[in-house]
C-alpha cells in the first residue's frame, strides 16, 4: 500500500463530500428519503407519477395512472440493443493484417462468454431512462478485482508445461477448474476479464470536469459487510472499523464475529490522475470519518479510466445529462391530473332518477332504492307520471382533446409516435406513414450511432485487458459455421490455429480498430426476414441471372439459401441437417432427371420444374407470416 498522509485523506475527504452533494443536486438520488431528479423517473417508468407526486396531489388507493412513459421505453430501448453483438477489428497498419481475424474471435468470444448484451440492456436503460449508463471494465485475479497478482507469469508457465506433457501423453490430462466467483457480483470470476454495470447514482466524477475525458477523479462507492471488509487480505487498517448500527434487540447474545455480517460500510474506491498514470485510493466511510483501506497505482495499461459512459443528450456545458424521461415526466404529471379529473366526472356526473315520492308505496321505495336487478317498485300512479331520468353530460368532450393533445406534445418531444405506441395510425397512405415515421427513425438512429460508439470503447477497453492479462496460447476460438458433415449432415465448425509464441507476440503488440457491426442490431421479425429471403430468391429466379453469376466467376448455393431460410421456421424445422443433405452414392429416392429440349408434335409436353422462389414463396404463404402490403 502507498503510504497517504492525514492531511491527504482529509483532503478526499472534502472532494468526496463536494462530488456526492453535487452529483445529488445535478443529477438526483434514490435514497429512499430524498428521491429526487433521475431518481424520481424508475418511480414513472414503473407507475406513472413520482412519489413526490404522490404526496403533493395526496393521491387516492383508487387513483388510475396514465403511464405514457412505460411504452415509450418499451419502445425505444429494445431498437438499441444488440440482439447478437459481432465486433469487427480493423487493422491500423499492414503488418497487423493476418493477426485482426484472431483479435476479432476473442473479443466475440468474451462478449459471448461474460454476456455483454445483458450487462449493456441496463446501461441502456440508464441512459434512456436516468441520462446515464455506465459499466467497468477489468480483469479480477484469484485475489480479487483489478488486484495484482504476482506469481500470473508463473502459472502460466506452469498451465503450458501441462499442456506439453498431457500431449506427449506422459501426463494424464488436468480436469478444468470453474472459475469461482471471488466477488458478490456473478460477472466478476477469478483469472477472467469483466465488464460489469455499475448504478449512476453510485457513481460520481470530478464536478470542476464537463465530462469524464477531462476529469482528474472518478469514484464508484460499494456497500459492504463489515465482516467482507475485515477479512479481505488486499485491505489494511480494518481493525478499527465499526460499520453501521444496528439494532441491539436484533443481535442479543450473539457473537461480534458474527454480528460483523450484519453490518454494512460504505467503501468510496476512487481513481485519480497523476502524471506517471491512474492510482486507485479505497477509503471506507465509517461513523462519519474517512479510513484508508488501499492505495496502490492501476495495474492496467488501458486508455482514461475503467469505466465508460453512455449518455444520449450530453452536451459540453453541463457534466451530468439530463434523460428523455426527465424532459417529459412533467407533461406526465398534467396528463394524470387530467385524466383523474375526467374520471371523476365519469363517477359523479352518472344518470339520475327524478321521483315523486308521494307515488310510490313504502315497498316501492325499498326496491328502488335496494337497486336490484328485476325489482318490481309499486307506484300509486302510472310509472311514466312518477319517474324521470335525468341525464348529465359525464365528460366534457374538450378535456379529453386536452389529453390528445398532451400525448401528441409528448410525441414530439420523444420522437416516439402515437402509431408505435398504439399500433394503429391515421395515415391513409404507405407513403404518409412513411413521412409520419422519418422523424422517429431520425432520432432513434442518432441514438443508436451513439450506443454503437459506447460499444466501440468498450471493446477497446476490453481487448487491452484481454492484451494484458490473458493467456492468449490457452483459447480455442471457433470462428463459425463451415458447413454439413456429408454423411451425417450435422453441422462441421471452422476452428481458428492455436495461437502461437509468435500470433501472440503480434496480438500483444499490434494496433486495431475495433467497432460493432451496424448489422446485429436488434433484428426484426421473423416474418419480415422471411420475405425479405423470399424477394431475394425472385431476383435470383430471373432469367439468366445465375448464368451472369458464373460468367463472372461465381456461383451460388441454392442449397444454402434454402438451409438459411429454413432456419427461420425454428419451432418447425429444428434440424435442418436432416432435411437437407449432400447427395452420395447410393442415395434412394432420387427424381428422374428432367428431359433436355422440347419433344414431337405427339410428345407430351412436360411441367416445367418450380423454381427456388416459387418454393420459398409456397412455405411461406399467409402462415409463414408474410407482412401486410400498405
Amino acid at each position: 500500500m502507498i503510504r497517504i498522509t492525514p492531511d491527504e485523506i482529509r483532503r478526499w475527504r472534502v472532494e468526496i463530500d463536494q462530488a456526492e452533494k453535487f452529483r445529488t443536486d445535478e443529477f438526483g438520488s434514490i435514497v429512499k428519503s430524498n428521491i429526487k431528479g433521475a431518481g424520481e423517473n424508475i418511480s414513472y417508468f414503473e407507475k406513472g407519477f413520482s412519489g413526490r407526486f404522490e404526496q403533493e396531489y395526496g393521491l387516492k388507493d383508487n387513483f388510475v395512472s396514465m403511464n405514457v412513459v412505460y411504452p415509450i421505453v418499451k419502445n425505444v430501448i429494445p431498437t438499441l440493443y444488440y440482439k447478437n453483438p459481432y465486433v469487427l477489428v480493423l487493422p491500423k497498419r499492414k503488418e497487423d493484417e493476418d493477426s485482426s481475424p484472431y483479435v476479432s474471435a476473442i473479443l466475440n468470444y468474451y462478449f459471448n462468454e461474460l454476456d455483454i448484451k445483458s450487462v449493456n440492456q441496463h446501461i441502456i436503460f440508464d441512459a434512456y431512462v436516468l441520462g446515464m449508463g455506465v459499466c467497468k471494465v477489468g480483469y479480477a485475479t484469484q485475489f480479487g478485482s483489478d488486484i495484482p497478482d504476482d506469481n500470473l507469469e508463473r502459472e502460466r508457465n506452469k498451465r503450458k508445461k501441462q499442456g506439453i506433457l498431457e500431449k506427449l501423453g506422459l501426463k494424464k490430462p488436468k480436469e478444468e477448474e470453474k472459475k469461482e466467483n471471488i466477488e458478490l457480483n456473478e460477472y466478476i470470476r477469478s483469472e477472467s476479464p469483466y465488464s460489469i454495470w455499475v448504478s449512476p447514482f453510485n457513481f460520481g466524477i470530478d464536478p470542476k470536469a464537463t465530462s469524464i475525458f477531462n476529469a482528474s477523479y472518478v469514484y464508484e462507492k460499494v456497500t459492504k459487510t463489515l465482516d467482507s471488509v475485515k477479512s479481505n487480505p488486499n485491505y489494511s487498517n480494518t481493525d478499527d472499523l465499526e460499520g453501521s448500527e444496528i439494532e441491539k434487540s436484533l443481535v442479543k447474545d450473539m457473537p461480534q464475529t458474527e454480528i460483523e455480517k450484519f453490518k454494512t460500510i460504505d467503501l468510496y474506491e476512487i481513481h485519480y490522475k497523476q502524471d506517471d498514470g491512474i492510482y486507485i485510493l479505497v477509503l471506507a466511510k465509517d461513523q462519519g470519518d474517512y479510513v484508508a483501506l488501499r492505495h496502490e497505482k492501476s495495474i492496467y495499461e488501458m486508455d482514461g479510466f475503467q469505466y465508460e459512459i453512455l449518455a444520449f443528450n450530453k452536451h459540453g456545458h453541463k457534466l451530468y445529462p439530463c434523460s428523455d424521461v426527465s424532459v417529459f415526466k412533467g407533461l406526465e404529471d398534467r396528463i394524470n391530473i387530467t385524466f383523474d379529473n375526467i374520471l371523476d366526472q365519469v363517477d359523479k356526473f352518472v344518470s339520475k332518477l327524478g321521483v315523486d315520492e308521494t307515488a310510490l308505496t313504502e315497498g316501492g321505495k325499498m326496491a328502488l332504492e335496494s337497486g336490484e336487478l328485476g325489482a318490481v317498485v309499486y307506484t300509486n300512479k302510472t310509472p311514466s307520471e312518477v319517474f324521470k331520468e335525468i341525464s348529465l353530460n359525464q365528460v366534457k368532450g374538450d378535456m379529453v382533446l386536452f389529453i390528445d393533445k398532451l400525448v401528441d406534445t409528448v410525441s414530439l418531444i420523444t420522437g416516439v409516435t402515437r402509431s408505435m405506441l398504439t399500433g394503429m395510425t391515421s395515415a391513409e397512405t404507405a407513403t404518409e406513414a412513411q413521412i409520419g415515421q422519418a422523424g422517429s427513425n431520425l432520432r432513434l438512429s442518432d441514438k443508436a450511432d451513439m450506443v454503437q460508439d459506447f460499444s466501440n470503447r468498450q471493446a477497446r477497453k476490453l481487448w487491452q485487458v484481454i492484451r494484458q492479462f490473458v493467456d492468449l496460447e490457452e483459447l480455442q476460438l471457433i470462428t463459425g459455421e463451415q458447413g454439413y458433415d456429408d454423411v451425417t449432415g450435422t453441422p462441421r465448425y471452422k476452428w481458428l490455429g492455436e495461437i502461437t509464441p509468435m500470433m501472440n507476440g503480434k496480438l500483444t503488440k499490434g494496433e486495431y480498430g475495433f467497432r460493432i457491426e451496424v448489422g446485429s442490431t436488434q433484428k426484426p421479425d421473423l416474418p419480415i426476414l422471411r420475405k425479405q429471403v423470399e424477394n431475394m430468391a425472385n431476383i435470383l429466379s430471373q432469367p439468366g441471372v445465375l448464368q451472369a453469376f458464373q460468367m463472372q466467376g461465381y456461383k451460388i448455393e441454392l442449397a444454402e439459401i434454402f438451409r438459411r431460410y429454413l432456419m427461420l421456421f425454428p419451432d418447425v424445422f429444428r434440424d435442418i441437417g436432416r432435411i437437407i443433405k449432400p447427395i452420395q452414392q447410393g442415395t434412394t429416392g432420387l427424381l428422374p432427371m428432367m428431359p433436355q429440349g422440347g419433344g414431337g408434335a405427339g410428345q407430351q409436353l412436360q411441367e416445367k420444374p418450380p423454381n427456388m422462389a416459387d418454393i420459398i414463396s409456397q412455405i411461406g404463404g399467409e402462415k409463414g407470416g408474410n407482412p401486410p402490403i400498405a
